[in-house]
């Protein structure tokens, strides 16, 4: 009979990443551990594009027979490939997935399970914190808000990577798997089609947190890509089957988080490089209504600042001073234009800057 109740798959690409922290902090996670997946946790390791030998000696000599570490080669450079194949070999109730700079409070899984169980859940959402201690304050739920959330209430769309606990019959029910497509974002439809599947949702307020490590800032390319190719993810999910069979409510949520998290995204990083140039803006432009055109009413309650750079983008603005003004002036919250919606029937609409800003702030 198989014992594991809890997988987590960690992907790791290089042997210069810590890798020895985060088995460490799973070690330290409150669940047993057992060579050949005998205890109640397994920790697989998914070594990518690299070898296993390197990375095994990193992790400390006590830990090493607990991990089981396998190869996986598919010249990507994304995690989707190794985590796909780290839940293929998955065989426990749960799974779980970590970066290979990340690690978890002491007791974090077995609390999450506890909780879990408790409450019914499919899907658990850690709660998350830089390792210096400051709460990384997504998704934005509704105060005092733990199960059963709403993914549009709840804002599960600003939580696009699905850390914590998933059930894994959930997971294979749906068919979900992480694109290999593309160069970013490609736990983006992963994450969408399991917050709006119908799957009962927790989130593990005031449980040991997931922690995202300074050493985990992800590494830019040098060779910049175009807009298409960074918001690929984003076009391709609104032009999707699926995403036309969700109601104008949940579409719109989508699109919300798409426009002030990925399109003002990549508009404040060219800008603020001065790179932004008239293909940017065109290639800007043209995703932008792709995504307005799926959920035309996305736009309405964001706020006056964030409409400014909206428009500034609609308009094709090819000027980067005018673009890095417009993008800093959005998260500028002493600016009054930051705190209401241009259209003021939506101000106490969940996405609007009043209802956000204030769930977040008390979101701990």
């Amino acid at each position: 009979m198989d014992t594991v109740l809890v997988d987590v798959v960690v992907a790791v690409h290089t042997p210069d990443r810590p890798i020895e922290r985060t088995v460490a902090s799973l070690m330290a996670s409150g669940l047993p551990t057992g060579p050949e997946g005998t205890g109640r946790l397994r920790v697989t390791v998914v070594c990518h594009n690299t070898e296993i030998a390197p990375i095994r000696t990193r992790v400390a000599p006590e830990h090493r027979d607990l991990v089981r570490f396998v190869q996986y080669v598919d010249g990507i450079k994304s995690p989707a490939g190794p985590f796909n194949h780290g839940i293929s070999l998955a065989t426990g109730t749960w799974v779980s997935i970590m970066g290979s700079d990340d690690s978890l409070e002491q007791g974090a899984l077995a609390r999450w399970v506890e909780a879990a169980v408790k409450d019914g859940a499919d899907v658990l959402v850690a709660p998350m914190a830089h390792a210096g201690g400051a709460a990384i304050r997504t998704p934005v739920v509704r105060r005092n808000r733990r199960v059963s959330l709403d993914p549009v209430a709840d804002r599960l769309t600003y939580r696009t990577a699905p850390l914590g606990l998933m059930r894994l019959s959930l997971i294979r029910s749906l068919g979900l798997e992480f694109s290999t497509r593309y160069a970013t974002g490609e736990d983006q439809s992963f994450s969408a089609k399991l917050w709006f599947s119908g799957a009962s949702v927790s989130y593990g307020r005031a449980l040991p947190r997931y922690l995202v490590h300074d050493d985990a800032a992800v590494r830019v390319t040098a060779t910049p890509r175009s807009v298409a190719e960074d918001l690929a993810f984003a076009t391709d999910l609104v032009d999707s089957d699926w995403f036309a069979g969700l109601g104008p409510a949940q579409r719109a949520a989508i699109v919300t988080k798409l426009i002030r998290v990925h399109v003002f995204g990549h508009v404040m990083l060219r800008a603020d490089c001065g790179t932004w140039d008239a293909d940017d803006a065109a290639g800007m432009a043209g995703a932008a209504r792709r995504l307005l055109f799926a959920a035309p009413t996305a736009a309405r309650p964001l706020s006056f600042a964030d409409r400014s750079l909206l428009d500034a983008v609609t308009r094709q603005e090819t000027d980067p001073a005018v673009m890095k003004s417009l993008a800093a002036r959005r998260r500028t919250f002493t600016d009054p234009r930051t705190w209401l919606p241009r259209d003021l029937l939506q101000v106490l609409h969940p996405e609007a800057p009043f209802r956000f800003m204030s769930a977040s702030a008390l979101l701990s």
